[in-house]
């Protein structure tokens, strides 16, 4: 899929990221990964939590928000490869992972291509609320169901409000963009490559729906670097309903003491 090139002379530039945005002068660099249906907005807040020695870098995928007249991906391969191509520049120092929900699978396979390309590695690479990538994924079933049954289906997880339901043009377009997100996630197929070298975080909502805690473990087998696993109050949209729980763990995580450059 054709994307827009990025114009800025430096060569950081990237439609990804806010112009500038890695001009800091930060310890490690916390690049984030919306949700499906989602978009950068969703990590506002983040850096004045996490503080200077983190520099906040929200991700933001195209057909949403400041990028809404692009074109959406809809295969995973072709995502991560552009991302790659445009973020590689920027991960020339220490760097982490968050993503969440679909986030949490585009995360992932980054740093999997990255390691099969032979470039650096997140020195962590956290996921949220996502099942590992040798399971099914319950969010890719939820595009066989039609547009009643899937605002309902969003509504139930916190995706959606049941105030934003008396705007059915808003409606109509949030679920054009959650079936292309969807179709992204239901792309990808369990991987054959080697485990990360990176150590692994798993976030687990302790009440969400879309992924039994019992499941959440077997991240561990997609690392040689050691996994851990952290249960948040809240549901599939824990980054909200519990942000303070989970910054206080993801700042803690990226402190000193925990930060380990990773190789392969």
């Amino acid at each position: 899929m054709p994307t827009r090139p990025a114009t800025a002379d430096t060569p950081t530039a990237t439609p990804y990221l806010p112009p500038a945005a890695a001009a800091t002068g930060a310890d490690v660099r916390l690049f984030c990964f919306h949700h499906a249906g989602g978009a950068a907005s969703a990590y506002t807040g983040w850096q004045e939590r996490l503080g200077p020695r983190v520099a906040v870098l929200p991700v933001q995928l195209p057909g949403r928000e400041r990028r809404a007249a692009e074109a959406r991906f809809t295969r995973i391969d072709a995502l991560v490869a552009d991302l790659d191509r445009h973020l590689d520049p920027l991960l020339d120092e220490p760097y982490a992972f968050y993503g969440h929900s679909m986030g949490a699978i585009v995360a992932y396979r980054l740093a999997l291509l990255r390691a099969a390309r032979g470039r650096s590695l997140p020195v962590r690479l956290m996921v949220g609320a996502y099942p590992p990538p040798h399971r099914l994924a319950p969010i890719a079933d939820a595009l066989n169901l039609d547009d009643r049954e899937l605002t309902r289906w969003l509504v139930d997880t916190g995706g959606m409000s049941e105030l934003v339901l008396r705007y059915p043009d808003w409606v109509r377009s949030a679920l054009e963009l959650l079936r292309d997100d969807l179709r992204v996630c239901q792309s990808h197929r369990p991987p054959a490559d080697p485990p990360l070298a990176c150590p692994i975080d798993v976030f687990a909502g302790e009440q969400d729906p879309l992924l039994p805690l019992d499941q959440v473990h077997d991240w561990a087998r997609h690392t040689t670097g050691g996994c851990r696993v952290h249960t948040v109050p809240g549901g599939h949209f824990f980054l909200h309903e519990s942000s303070a729980v989970l910054l206080r763990t993801v700042g803690l995580l990226l402190s000193d003491r925990e930060r380990r450059p990773s190789r392969i």
